[in-house]
């Protein structure tokens, strides 16, 4: 590589093996040779000594240390990071894994190394350097005692170092260490050095001392000294928590010293903002732990903290406003070493001014607790002290950057409202200060909350804040104090001054009205609290609450609380009551009613006691009534007339004071009240709002059937089709409204019930029918074709056959919305619904569509906005499509609808060409055809998805990365496929001349949806059991077919190849698939009679420059056209992907190992297609295998040998590389097996071993990696071809073969595979018996597996290593190893897999022949009349024969019965066959002594 190293093989000597240190340490640690200790200059004057071999010295100690530790210790010494990060993992694993003994040999060296590297300049090299030490104490224990003091120190600031991993583990580490008990007693045995090395750090270490400057940079020099101190504060301040109490004072003294040295103090004008954090929070300490010290102190503590109270940096905010704390509440007269007015309040201003300068949520809440603390003669003075604190709470609250955080916008009203209240009630301040308080800065902010123009406010806590302000203040515990009573007074009195503005500026300034809602809100939290608080809820779910109504259910204590002290608050019953009547009066006066009264009316009565403002209300308007009587008077004389004055978006609000009225009334009452808002109420739309608020509740169900309703929903229709058929004007609010009434009315409940009477239904339709041959208007049947009266078959035919009529008999009918919409619902509804057992009913549905259809054509234009019918019909269809179809049935009907549609409109549009002379474009019918398709990029690649999760059936695709595994979906069809045949269908529908150019895209989309299903159906179960999948693939074959047909016609397969070459190589993932299948079609397809050489797809590409960049998308398109391509380009391509391969001299990272896998892959591909009697072929192929074996000589890492795959480096690039590997040695066992040479078969089987037990080692990922399970694949076909040569080839050309092969290969080979895979099989087996059902990888696995399985020797077989597994009573002869082997196959034979049934069959008809020979209780046991098989299969024979009898039960001799496979009648049928046949076997080995026995045991 440029710019790199050159990686070279490592130099011999003599033809003796390279050096190695690992060996070095081996030798050292086997010599006999004395060891002694050595020092090494490169690690410094701190890092001590590293014992080493010498054989000079004569101490017998040193041998002691392990030559390993040695090694490794040896290696921290050097400077690269890297070296010493995986050095000091290594220490770590052997402190795990070496003998405890070898392991205290280290502790003498290791406090120094620890000392050193646990401020490394690395931070991974410190959190390795804890994780290591972590096993070290974990493993030595109380052995470390002797060597604590020297490692306390630093152990203490690794746990602050500023890496929260690195210190997380050594606080780990400490906790392992130490029992909670002995902790205290740890760090005070190591107190004075712990002290002194924190001394140390602080006042005497510098910049160069700590680093050194040849070796560091200025920056990292910088880092690590502001690290050391950083840690040294917070050290400090951790060992102070930890020294008992009583034990403090004896390190006052020394702590005294450090304090004393100026050097301490300057940290706080340190610019690093850590350093002064630590210091403040150190501080902070002192006060706590040790005030005598921070009393001796004062005179530096306090000005260093309440000076720079202006400090805001993140970093340090949180530790100096908590120091201060500590501070103010420790330190002795901490006040009189600061300067109040100088010195401590401008800082104080500037900090409130700047509103915490980001750092308000953890500043304000300080705030309070230092107000508390500060001396009386501040707030002396009148309110010159307030006004400055308030004013500049204000103003930091203004600030910008606060204003767009919420949190902090919280943080500073809580502390201002917390600061007032305290104010207000602890300090014993005059009344003039009081009203100040309340008047100039409460009164104030509530007023900016309500106008200014910005929500932030209003949308904040401060509602909340002052609602339990108020709440302290009238608490019955606090109501006697008389500063309580006047400040209460003067805030009713401000608050009802400033809401009576408000609503006088509200009528002056419509615009205005948004204070209106503010005010309700404020209201709204003095009653429900925060909960309320949303305006948009004051317009929907308005419920009046009166003093005598029953509370239902049970609020949360706070907000009952709450409602207690409000409850019976006079002065704010009084504001709202007062406000109520302003907001009525101003209604009366004004000649148009503004919304933000009435949504003030409707939420104060919905959240106050309802009776007294309705009482008012009512004396507003003149209006008087008994208290039984006021709900129904407040909705006749005020409401009522309301619903005339309003506009429609004031409407609603008007209609919830109704609905209000309605709630609070007994059920009796609710029925008068219905009835007289039905009868009087004049706008339908009020009426309809006012219905359509009620639909749930129980009186008004019960209600809607009654003749009120009813009959005024016949005069309404009756007056909408009077007034449609004398041509009186109606305004559209009107229209839209009668017809929403009675959409509604013709609407049924859960039960399919009409929610009106059938007498009232029956007299609506007949209004609309007999005014359907005068009327152009019937939009009440457009939604009523989804309802139903008894029978909704019925209903439809009833409003099928009116609209009919509405469409034949009027001329441009459809020039109406309505009936555009009843045209709508009458398509969506047979689109939407397949549940009619009559089809005459979706019959006479289509046709009154279609009927529209060719009215709306001829009547309108702008036929394709997004509101008209064919927009919606599109929309619909394809939604229904994309959304609900589960089978091909339905699939099926749902095409019929939309090529009906698209015919109809076809017709139409030529029927419109032929009677216009002018000859009109037909670009419409092209338009709407490409709007009813459905686009398929993101259901594709969806779709595509489950592809990359399937095992690859053949060698034409290869990914560079698999996803987990996904089980398909067996209740859906798949989408692709759906929206595939959809778009095909359309396509045969129209003419020719209109679908032009789009026929090359439908068949690539088949082509995609094909390949995507067949990939799906790869398992032949789930093929079976798929039958719809089945279904869907016979449908795509023949559009593809038909498609097909129609594009040779047209000369047009060239640009097909094009587009999906251009695809297959540009975009990848399935595109090289449906190339394949596009090529094979046309070179199978009778009608194209297209040969392989008569396609030049290379040139068509672009020639091989397309392919130069080799990435998975061009390797997987020349995977897949390789069939198809001239032999002469193979050869070319072979001759490069040759080349390629002596190209690689390292495969050293992810990208060159993904490169090699992808030429073995076309070159298996390649030779594949090429004949195999070429010299120049064979000659290179077999050129390939040599250059895999050199690659084991030089990049052995390549191959995945002996190893567990899941924690193999670049995990999938080592699986794919290996797995070609085994696909190319496969190819040439297959197909050159007698031109290869011996070594090359010893490096073919050698591998399989190898592989086989990578396998093995893999074991716990096999059933559930599918990369593991394509390995397993490839190593099973290997073993399996191998065996075939071995078996049928070898022995018939023996001398073509190496001398030894075979017997190589039975002797050892074999031997080491199968042992091997035959634990591994039964271990998989064990887990499937455990699994519900295996996914299509899973199966294909076991397959493979089991396919390799039965080339097993029977003498491999008898001689295995299984698990012993024997059965409690079961009576056996045979040894424990034939019958462990018996107990692990026979119960395969009844797994529901087919080819596990088959495999075990196969396996233990090697050997049950010969299970006879193992009885040695013949001879002693002759007298016994009969004797039972091996108990194993019978057990077998018992289960699956309860099974197949019943089965079988009732057939008659010589009838046939046909068993569909996958199902469990099946599996235990075909075990129930093979084991019987197994007995059979078993019979026909038994000795003639004992066949007698046996046959009579079965008769």
């Amino acid at each position: 590589m440029p710019g790199g190293k050159d990686k070279q093989s490592q130099r011999t000597k003599g033809n003796v093996r390279p050096s190695s240190s690992g060996r070095a340490a081996d030798h050292l640690n086997s010599s006999g040779q004395s060891v002694s200790f050595v020092g090494f200059g490169a690690l410094g004057a701190d890092l001590g000594y590293v014992p080493a071999s010498s054989g000079l010295g004569n101490d017998d100690t040193d041998v002691s240390v392990n030559s390993e530790f040695r090694m490794v210790m040896r290696k921290l010494s050097k400077k690269d990071a890297t070296t010493k990060l995986k050095s000091m993992q290594e220490f770590g694993s052997m402190c795990k894994d070496k003998d405890v003994e070898e392991v205290k040999a280290v502790l003498p060296y290791w406090p120094r190394i620890y000392n050193k590297i646990s401020m490394d300049n690395d931070r991974r090299v410190r959190e390795a350097t804890q994780q290591a030490f972590e096993q070290l104490v974990m493993r030595v224990k109380r052995d470390l005692a002797p060597h604590l003091k020297n490692i306390m120190p630093a152990w203490l600031l690794a746990q602050c170092d500023s890496y929260a991993p690195a210190a997380s583990v050594a606080k780990s580490a400490f906790e392992a260490a130490f029992p909670p008990a002995k902790k205290n007693e740890a760090i005070m045995f190591c107190k004075d050095e712990i002290i002194a090395v924190i001394e140390d750090n602080i006042l005497h270490q510098t910049l160069n001392t700590l680093s050194d400057p040849k070796t560091n940079t200025k920056d990292e020099m910088e880092q690590k000294y502001v690290r050391v101190i950083t840690a040294s504060l917070q050290a400090w301040q951790l060992f102070m928590s930890l020294v008992p109490a009583e034990q403090r004072p004896a390190v006052q003294t020394a702590f005294k010293c450090i304090l004393e040295d100026n050097k301490f103090w300057k940290l706080s004008k340190h610019q690093n903002p850590l350093i002064r954090g630590s210091l403040y929070a150190l501080l902070g300490s002192l006060c706590q732990f040790l005030p005598e010290i921070s009393n001796h102190f004062a005179n530096k503590i306090c000005p260093l903290l309440l000076h720079n109270l202006d400090d805001c940096e993140p970093l340090v905010c949180p530790s100096l406003w908590q120091a201060t704390l500590c501070a103010i509440s420790f330190i002795e007269d901490c006040w009189k070493h600061v300067s109040l007015r100088k010195g401590f309040l401008p800082k104080l201003w500037s900090v409130l001014k700047a509103g915490g300068s980001g750092s308000a949520t953890v500043i304000y809440p300080s705030i309070l607790p230092l107000l508390t603390k500060l001396p009386t003669e501040v707030f002396e003075g009148g309110v010159g002290f307030y006004q400055e604190f308030f004013s500049n709470a204000k103003i930091g609250l203004g600030q910008s950057k606060v204003q767009m955080s919420p949190s902090e916008v919280s943080a500073i009203i809580s502390m201002f409202i917390e600061c007032l209240q305290y104010c207000l009630v602890q300090l014993q301040i005059d009344s003039d200060t009081a009203s100040y308080l309340i008047g100039d800065q409460l009164m104030i902010l509530l007023k900016a909350s309500l106008v200014e123009e910005s929500p932030t406010l209003c949308n904040s806590s401060l509602y909340g804040n002052v609602v339990k302000f108020v709440q302290f203040m009238i608490n019955p515990s606090h109501i006697g104090l008389r500063i309580n009573v006047l400040v209460m007074n003067q805030f009713w009195s401000s608050l009802d001054n400033l809401s009576v503005r408000i609503s006088e500026d509200c009528k002056e300034n419509p615009t205005l009205s948004c204070r209106m809602e503010r005010l309700v809100k404020l209201f709204v939290t003095f009653r429900k609290g925060d909960e309320g608080n949303s305006i948009s809820e004051t317009k929907k779910h308005i419920k009046v609450k009166f003093s005598d109504e029953e509370t239902i259910g049970k609020d949360n204590q706070k907000s009952t609380n709450r409602r207690d002290v409000f409850e019976n608050c006079q002065e704010l019953d009084a504001i709202v009551t007062k406000l109520c009547v302003t907001c009525c009066h101003h209604l009366i006066t004004s000649s148009e009613l503004t919304s933000a009264y009435l949504q003030f009316i409707c939420k104060m009565l919905s959240v106050y006691s309802g009776d007294e403002i309705i009482v008012n209300i009512l004396t507003a308007f003149n209006v008087t009534s008994s208290h039984s009587q006021i709900h129904m008077v407040f909705l006749t004389e005020v409401l009522i007339p309301w619903t005339t004055k309003v506009s429609t978006s004031d409407l609603s609000n008007v209609v919830g004071l109704s609905v209000s009225m309605y709630h609070c009334c007994t059920p009796e009452d609710k029925l008068t009240i219905l009835d007289t808002y039905c009868q009087r109420v004049q706008s339908l739309t009020a009426l309809k709002k006012f219905v359509e608020s009620l639909q749930t509740d129980k009186e008004m169900k019960k209600w809607l059937s009654e003749c009120v309703f009813g009959n005024r929903m016949v005069d309404i229709t009756d007056q909408l089709c009077q007034q449609y058929l004398k041509q009186k004007s109606l305004s559209k609010e009107d229209m839209d409204s009668s017809w929403s009434l009675l959409n509604l009315t013709l609407t049924v409940n859960q039960d399919f019930e009409p929610i009106i009477s059938a007498e009232y239904v029956d007299k609506i339709l007949g209004k609309i029918r007999m005014a359907l041959p005068q009327s152009p208007q019937s939009e009440t049947l457009g939604s009523s074709e989804n309802q139903n009266q008894q029978d909704i078959s019925k209903c439809v035919s009833l409003v099928c056959d009116v609209a009919n009529n509405f469409f034949t008999n009027l001329k441009g009918c459809l020039m109406l919305k309505s009936a555009e919409e009843l045209l709508l619902s009458i398509f969506q509804l047979q689109v939407s619904n397949n549940t009619f057992e009559d089809k005459t009913v979706s019959e006479r549905m289509q046709s009154t569509w279609v009927l529209g259809v060719h009215d709306l054509l001829k009547q309108k234009g702008s036929l394709l906005n997004e509101d008209g019918f064919l927009y919606k019909a599109a929309q619909c269809i394809k939604q229904v499509i994309s959304n609900q179809v589960t089978t091909v049935e339905r699939l099926r009907s749902l095409v019929h609808t939309a090529t009906t549609l698209l015919t109809s409109m076809s017709d139409a549009v030529y029927q419109a060409l032929d009677d216009d002379d002018d000859k009109k474009d037909n670009n419409l019918l092209a338009t709407y055809l490409d709007m009813l398709s459905i686009t398929m990029d993101v259901e594709q690649m969806q779709e595509t998805s489950l592809c990359k999760a399937r095992l690859p059936t053949n060698d034409s695709f290869v990914v560079a990365d698999i996803p987990q595994c996904t089980l398909i979906d067996k209740t859906k069809l798949p989408l692709v496929a759906i929206h595939a045949v959809y778009n095909s269908c359309l396509l045969q529908a129209i003419p020719p001349e209109t679908s032009l150019n789009m026929d090359i895209q439908c068949i690539i989309n088949l082509m995609h949806a094909l390949t995507i299903c067949s990939t799906m159906s790869s398992s032949r179960k789930q093929a079976w059991t798929h039958s719809q999948l089945g279904q869907m693939l016979k449908w795509l074959e023949d559009d593809m077919s038909r498609h097909m047909k129609s594009l040779t016609e047209k000369n047009r397969t060239e640009s097909l190849l094009m587009t999906l070459l251009d695809r297959s190589l540009s975009i990848g993932d399935v595109w090289p698939l449906t190339l394949n299948l596009a090529v094979s079609t046309m070179v199978h397809s009778t009608v194209l009679t297209l040969q392989p050489p008569d396609i030049d797809l290379i040139d068509m590409a672009g020639g091989f420059i397309r392919f130069e960049d080799f990435d998975n998308a061009a390797t997987n398109t020349l995977l897949n056209i390789m069939p198809f391509i001239k032999a002469e380009s193979v050869m070319q391509i072979i001759d490069l992907m040759v080349a390629r391969m002596l190209s690689f001299e390292s495969l050293s990272d992810a990208a060159s190992m993904s490169d090699a896998s992808s030429c073995l892959a076309v070159l298996t591909k390649g030779f594949s297609t090429m004949s195999h009697d070429n010299d120049d072929t064979r000659t290179k192929a077999l050129s390939v295998l040599d250059v895999l074996s050199r690659w084991k000589e030089g990049n052995a890492h390549v191959f995945a040998f002996d190893s567990d795959l899941s924690q193999t480096q670049d995990y999938w690039s080592t699986v794919s590389v290996n797995n070609q590997m085994l696909s190319f040695m496969e190819y040439a066992v297959s197909h050159l097996s007698v031109h290869l040479n011996s070594s090359q078969w010893d490096f073919i089987m050698c591998a399989l071993v190898a592989w086989i037990q990578t396998l093995t080692d893999s074991s716990s990922n096999v059933l559930h990696s599918l990369i593991v399970q394509s390995f397993c694949c490839k190593v099973s076909d290997l073993l399996s071809s191998i065996c075939l040569c071995m078996e049928n080839i070898v022995p018939l050309q023996i001398e073509a073969f190496p001398a030894n092969l075979i017997s190589e290969w039975i002797e050892f080979f074999s031997e080491s595979a199968f042992s091997s895979l035959m634990v591994l099989y039964i271990q998989l087996l064990d887990e499937v018996k455990s699994t519900s059902e295996l996914n299509a990888n899973q199966d294909t696995m076991l397959r493979s597996l089991g396919t390799a399985m039965c080339h097993c020797p029977t003498r491999l077989l008898k001689d295995h290593n299984l698990e012993g597994k024997l059965i409690a009573d079961q009576v056996t002869s045979l040894p424990v190893e034939m019958q462990t082997l018996m107990n692990h196959l026979s119960p395969m034979l009844m797994l529901p897999e087919r080819s596990i049934q088959l495999t075990a069959f196969t396996l233990l008809h090697k050997f049950v022949g010969t299970l006879s020979e193992y009885d040695e209780s013949i001879k002693d046991d002759e007298d016994i009349m009969s004797r039972s098989p091996p108990h194993a299969l019978m057990d077998v024979i018992e289960t699956c024969g309860v099974v197949t009898e019943h089965v079988l039960d009732g057939l008659k001799i010589g009838e046939v019965m046909v068993i569909e496979p996958y199902i469990d009648e099946y599996r235990y049928t075909m075990g129930y066959l093979l084991t019987w046949q197994l007995v059979l076997d078993f019979f026909k080995g038994a000795k003639a002594e004992m066949s007698h026995q046996l046959w009579s045991y079965n008769t």
